[in-house]
């Protein structure tokens, strides 16, 4: 395994129990669903952001 860190959230329980039923009709756990949600979050803001420098740039 690559050097990593270790990262914690704390979350309502409600929200943990969304992710957790999404998850679990896909036989993923919740923090698996978190880190997949994280991860597409991060690319699509990398995504909006290279587009805004490119308008700029026009």
């Amino acid at each position: 395994m690559k050097n990593v860190k270790k990262v914690s959230i704390e979350m309502e329980d409600y929200l943990y129990d969304f992710y957790r039923k999404v998850g679990s009709g896909a036989g993923r756990t919740a923090e698996q669903v978190i880190g997949d949600m994280l991860h597409r979050f991060a690319g699509e803001a990398s995504l909006r952001a290279i587009d805004q420098k490119r308008k700029r740039k026009s």
